[in-house]
């Protein structure tokens, strides 16, 4: 009996905010996208006083950028928008070879759209090349992203539990009990 070896790659989709620092304010934080402790009267003071990289969004607070970033996918974004760009990606990147390379391999087995997370599943002779191809992929169905790769195994029951651990994460650090 042959058995093939694969590898599952956990990675989350990012939604880099493309909005000046001056008009993000109370108006975009409701009751549906803020943790509780942001829900007062008085809008909390966005910048934490740091000059930091990253663009637009470098000065905001930990907290508010991670709640912009790690934010539910738009209707366009789903595993089957996923899947195309991903395979449009990976034939762009490494041309006929690494399409063809991959493409026997490799399945995008779960993708949510309420956390932006999926796992693919790859022969673990090409995961790189799918790794690469997924940290390339900038836009989604005409909406721009930007691909991490959180975790890679041997076992889909592995990614899970990284994949839960890592929303739990987020989950504290946003309402604040870290």
């Amino acid at each position: 009996m042959v058995r093939f070896k694969s590898r599952y790659i956990l990675f989350t989709v990012h939604y880099p905010v493309l909005v000046d620092i001056d008009d993000i304010g109370p108006s975009i934080f409701n009751a549906s996208n803020v943790p509780p402790r942001f829900q007062t009267k008085k809008a909390p003071p966005l910048s934490d006083g740091n000059i930091l990289p990253g663009g637009k969004e470098g000065n905001l607070r930990k907290d508010i950028r991670t709640l912009l970033q790690r934010r539910p996918a738009p209707d366009g974004v789903t595993l089957n928008a996923v899947n195309t760009a991903f395979r449009d990606s990976v034939n762009r990147n490494f041309g006929d070879l690494g399409a063809g390379l991959v493409r026997a391999s490799v399945s995008l087995k779960y993708f949510s759209q309420a956390t932006s997370t999926g796992i693919i599943r790859v022969a673990r002779d090409h995961y790189r090349i799918v790794w690469a191809a997924l940290t390339f992929l900038n836009e989604i169905a005409g909406v721009k992203v930007m691909i991490t790769v959180d975790h890679i195994s041997g076992t889909m029951r592995k990614c899970e539990k990284v994949a839960i651990s890592k929303n739990i994460k987020v989950v504290r650090e946003l309402s604040g009990d870290m």
